[in-house]
């Protein structure tokens, strides 16, 4: 009983680590030894089930559901929970962006490119036709001259720009690499286990014109997996740790040397979704790589507002349950 407790208390101090804020790129990435043997760790799924639901009820009449993926760089999950229902991938798709990106340009990283001033400056560009003037005049600051590595961090941290100039680079690097359809195509060419990541629109354009940008728990897993791993097909090692260093939060780096990689997703527009997903490095060479997904379909009892923001908190809530779970 008394390990069982200590064990708790461990996992929850861990757990706690997850609400700091994201914040800039701090030190080169850790190197990873690489290792063979598959990662497992036994969960007890009854218990772990029973207390996400707890969360749930809070928007169980508003139709407020999960998907969750927990476990290790190889080998099988440690947890699972609508894992392969397709949902709406907010940000988070950003992360299978960054591989791209920094791959197709990956000798230029700290160089601009004229392609990034052709692309904003182009008021009918499908990536920024959508933004108003006084958007244009920001992102057009903010973007035309700035580095591939620049661009990169301002697309997943977004911790020194707007909400307008965070999104906007993604739709700058997706039309670099040539629109919605091409981006889906390299990610799906990447790795199999990826073809449920699907970009169909800019971000910020309606989501139901052109269709939405969607991903499973699974299909996310998969990209930070093999961050994580270091085992991204195609993609040299020095490129990995440029994705490794904007992808990582120095303000969540504890004492004990644990470190965390980590993208959110957020749409408050219908279906609604609040998403956290990345991994945790520790210095045992332990990783453990989460997603969880809170969807709900609309605002229902609450204001849009009002629902957003308890989406949010359940999201963190059951981020919590699960990592400490998992450790």
């Amino acid at each position: 009983m008394l390990i069982g407790t200590i064990q708790t208390h461990r996992g929850l101090l861990f757990a706690s680590l997850l609400i700091a804020g994201s914040a800039l790129v701090g030190c080169r990435a850790p190197e990873v030894e690489e290792s063979s043997a598959d990662s497992y760790l036994s969960i007890d799924e009854v218990a772990l089930d029973a207390r996400i639901n707890e969360l749930l009820q809070v928007g169980h009449s508003d139709g407020m559901t999960a998907s969750i993926w927990v476990g290790g760089v190889t080998g099988e999950p440690w947890y699972t929970r609508n894992a392969s229902t397709v949902r709406a991938a907010a940000s988070s798709i950003k992360t299978a962006y960054l591989v791209e990106l920094f791959d197709a340009y990956a000798e230029q990283l700290d160089e601009s490119v004229s392609e990034l001033a052709e692309i904003v400056t182009d008021e009918s560009h499908p990536a920024v036709a959508h933004f108003s003037a006084d958007d244009l005049t920001e992102i057009r600051l903010e973007i035309e001259g700035a580095t591939i590595r620049r661009l990169g961090h301002m697309m997943i941290r977004g911790s020194d720009v707007s909400n307008v100039v965070y999104n906007a680079a993604a739709n700058v690097v997706t039309a670099l690499l040539g629109g919605p359809g091409e981006l889906t195509a390299l990610i799906h060419q990447r790795n199999a286990a990826f073809n449920e990541l699907t970009v169909r629109r800019y971000m910020l354009a309606a989501r139901d014109v052109t269709g939405d940008n969607e991903a499973t728990a699974t299909s996310l897993a998969a990209v930070l997996r093999r961050i994580a791993s270091r085992r991204m097909v195609g993609v040299e090692p020095d490129t990995i740790s440029a994705v490794w260093d904007i992808l990582r939060v120095p303000d969540d780096d504890s004492p004990d040397g644990r470190v965390h990689y980590f993208k959110s997703g957020s749409l408050n527009s219908d279906p609604m979704v609040r998403i956290r997903s990345g991994f945790w490095h520790f210095p045992t060479n332990e990783t453990i790589v989460y997603v969880v997904i809170i969807e709900q379909p609309v605002p229902g009892s609450l204001s849009r507002d009002q629902a957003g923001e308890r989406l949010a908190e359940v999201s963190v809530s059951v981020t919590a349950e699960v990592l400490a779970a998992a450790r």
